[in-house]
C-alpha cells in the first residue's frame, strides 16, 4: 500500500511541475507514456525471473527504484528529466506488482484466490485513494503559506514526504527476505517453482506464445489495459483539466481521490458481483460505467455533480483490474503464472505508452476536453469486445 500511495500522490504532482516549467497537453503525454516505456521491455521477463527467484527480491528492488525517484524528483527541473524519471519510476512499479501479485497468486489455498486478489486490489486502491488526496492537500497548504508563495515549493514537499514513505516501504520489504528454515509456522503456500519444472525451461517466445493462446486473454488484457489506461490518463490530465477550468490542486487531488475510493468499495463487492452477475456483466460493467462518465465530464460545470462522475468512472475501473487478474492467474499453469502475469502487465504497458502520447497530440490539437471524450470511446470498444467473449471457465482452478 505504501509504495502505491507514494506512486499516485508523485504522478499529479509531476504533472503540476512539467506545468508550471512551460508543459503542453502533448508534452504531458509524453510524460505520462513515460512511465510504461521501460516496464514494457522487461515485464515478461521480470514474470520468468519471478517464477526462477522467488517474489522477496524483486518487491525490495522495487522499492528502492521508487525511493531514488522521489528524492531525484525534489531537484528535476526539466521536462526531458521528468519525463526520464517517470520512466524510472515505471520499472520500479513493474517489478514491485509483478512480484507482489505473484505473492498473491501462489500463496494461500488456490480455491481462495478470487477473495485474495480481491482484498490485495482493495488495499490497492486504498493507497489510490491516500496517495493523490493527501499529495492534494499537502501541495496546496505549502502553496497558499504566505511565505512561500507558490505551488512549486508545495510540490517539493510531496516528493519529500514520498520519499520518506518509500523508505519505510523499503525497510518493510526486506522482512520479506527469511531464513530458510524446517518448518516455518502453519502457513500454507504453493512452493516455488524450480529450474526442474519444465515450462520454465521454454525459450521466451514460446512461454509468451503459450499464455496468449489461453482462450480469450486478447479480450482481458483490453478491458485491463484500457482500465488501467483511464486510471493513469485521469492521474496525468486532470491537473491540467483543473488549471484550465480554475480547479484548486486540493480540488484535483480529492478528485483523483473519490474515483479511487468508489474503485475501492467496487473492489469490496467484486465477489458478490461475480456470483450475481457473472463474470461476462461484472466485465462488462468495468468499462461500460466509465465510458459513460467519462463521455459526459467535459461538459459538466458544477463540481458536485464532478465527483458523482468520478466516483461512478472508479466504481467500474475498480473491477476490470482485479476480475482480470484472478482470470489469468487461474488459468496459467503455476510454473508460468509470473510469466502470464508479466505478460497482462506488458499489455498493459503498451496501452500506457502509446494511448496517453496519442491522446495527448488529440488534445494538443484540439482540447483537454478531447481526453475524456477519446477515453470513453476507448472503454466502449471494450464493452463490445466483453460482450463477444466466452468468460465460462472456472476461475478458481489451479494447474500445474
Amino acid at each position: 500500500m505504501l509504495l502505491q500511495t507514494v506512486i499516485y500522490a508523485m504522478r499529479p504532482m509531476v504533472s503540476y511541475k512539467a506545468i508550471s516549467i512551460g508543459a503542453n497537453n502533448a508534452e504531458l503525454g509524453l510524460i505520462a507514456s513515460s512511465f510504461a516505456v521501460l516496464s514494457l521491455l522487461v515485464a515478461v521477463s521480470i514474470g520468468r525471473w519471478v517464477d526462477r527467484w522467488g517474489e522477496p527480491r524483486f518487491v525490495i528492488a522495487g522499492a528502492v527504484i521508487i525511493l531514488s525517484v522521489a528524492v531525484g524528483l525534489i531537484w528535476i527541473d526539466s521536462i526531458w528529466a521528468l519525463a526520464a524519471s517517470q520512466a524510472i519510476l515505471g520499472l520500479g512499479h513493474i517489478l514491485s506488482v509483478v512480484a507482489t501479485q505473484a505473492l498473491v497468486a501462489n500463496r494461500g489455498d488456490p480455491k481462495k484466490r478470487n477473495g485474495r486478489f480481491g482484498m490485495f486490489t482493495v488495499i490497492v486502491s486504498l493507497g489510490q485513494l491516500v496517495g493523490p488526496a493527501g499529495g492534494g492537500l499537502l501541495a496546496g497548504t505549502s502553496a497558499s503559506d504566505p511565505s512561500e508563495n507558490t505551488l512549486g515549493f508545495g510540490v517539493e514537499q510531496v516528493f519529500l514526504g514520498a520519499t520518506i514513505a518509500s523508505l519505510l516501504a523499503t525497510i518493510i520489504a526486506l522482512s520479506l527476505i527469511q531464513p530458510a528454515r524446517g518448518t516455518r509456522g502453519r502457513e500454507k503456500r504453493v512452493a516455488p517453482a524450480t529450474d526442474a519444472s519444465p515450462q520454465l525451461h521454454l525459450k521466451y517466445w514460446e512461454s509468451v506464445g503459450r499464455v496468449m493462446k489461453t482462450p480469450n486473454m486478447p479480450q482481458a488484457m483490453l478491458v485491463s489495459l484500457s482500465v488501467l489506461t483511464a486510471i493513469d490518463i485521469l492521474a496525468a490530465y486532470l491537473p491540467a483539466y483543473g488549471q484550465a477550468n480554475g480547479l484548486s490542486v486540493e480540488t484535483v487531488g480529492l478528485l483523483l481521490a473519490a474515483r479511487a475510493a468508489a474503485s475501492m468499495g467496487s473492489r469490496l463487492l467484486m465477489l458478490p458481483l461475480l456470483k450475481f452477475a457473472g463474470l461476462r456483466w461484472t466485465l462488462a460493467l468495468s468499462a461500460v460505467l466509465p465510458a459513460l462518465a467519462l463521455a459526459v465530464f467535459p461538459f459538466v460545470g458544477s463540481l458536485p455533480v464532478l465527483y458523482v462522475l468520478l466516483a461512478l468512472a472508479g466504481f467500474g475501473l475498480g473491477l476490470g483490474q482485479p476480475v482480470t487478474l484472478a482470470w489469468v492467474a487461474g488459468q496459467a499453469p503455476r510454473a508460468i503464472r509470473g510469466t502470464a502475469l508479466g505478460v497482462r502487465i506488458t499489455g498493459n504497458r503498451l496501452g500506457q505508452t502509446v494511448l496517453p502520447a496519442a491522446i495527448g497530440l488529440i488534445a494538443g490539437a484540439s482540447s483537454i476536453s478531447a481526453i475524456f471524450l477519446a477515453l470513453a470511446g476507448l472503454l466502449g470498444a471494450s464493452t463490445l469486445a466483453v460482450l463477444r467473449a466466452d468468460f465460462s471457465k472456472d476461475l478458481s482452478s489451479d494447474q500445474d
